[in-house]
């Protein structure tokens, strides 16, 4: 599979959009049949959750870790799960009373070969779900 970009202007505040987006706990609420878990402790570097992404037992498992957290500027998001590994790069930058946010994600199936083949067809979905997703977390933040 592949790396993508979504580039989201949300009109609030730099650490509004920020804590939106970077609440994790929260993104089942965003994500199409997601579930998170996570622990209570506070999100920051080293902070790992999982998602379940599906009906039950035909869920997909997620698991993840903030690798690089600098609030209100940047966060990176590792993937370690059993069928997904990856990356997401999230990067916030304030235009006037607005916030730009870029989220670049990289998503690779296990085995290799399975990702290659199946790339082309569920890249685009992927990103389609992303963006849909973001609107919902930008609105999230200007209703705030």
């Amino acid at each position: 599979m592949g790396t993508f970009e979504i580039v989201q202007t949300v009109r609030a505040d730099l650490i509004t959009t920020f804590d939106v987006f970077s609440d994790f706990r929260m993104h089942g609420n965003y994500i199409p049949l997601t579930r998170i878990r996570a622990s209570d402790r506070p999100m920051g570097k080293g902070w790992r959750f999982t998602a379940f992404s599906g009906f039950g037992k035909l869920s997909l498992v997620d698991r993840m870790e903030i690798t690089k957290w600098d609030p209100h500027n940047s966060l990176t998001i590792t993937k370690f799960g059993p069928v997904l590994d990856g990356w997401a790069q999230v990067h916030f930058t304030p235009e006037g009373d607005d916030t730009r946010v870029v989220w670049r994600e990289n998503i690779v199936v296990r085995p290799a070969a399975a990702g290659a083949l199946l790339g082309g067809v569920l890249d685009p979905g992927n990103r389609a779900m992303f963006a849909r997703s973001l609107k919902k977390m930008a609105a999230a933040a200007e209703a705030q």
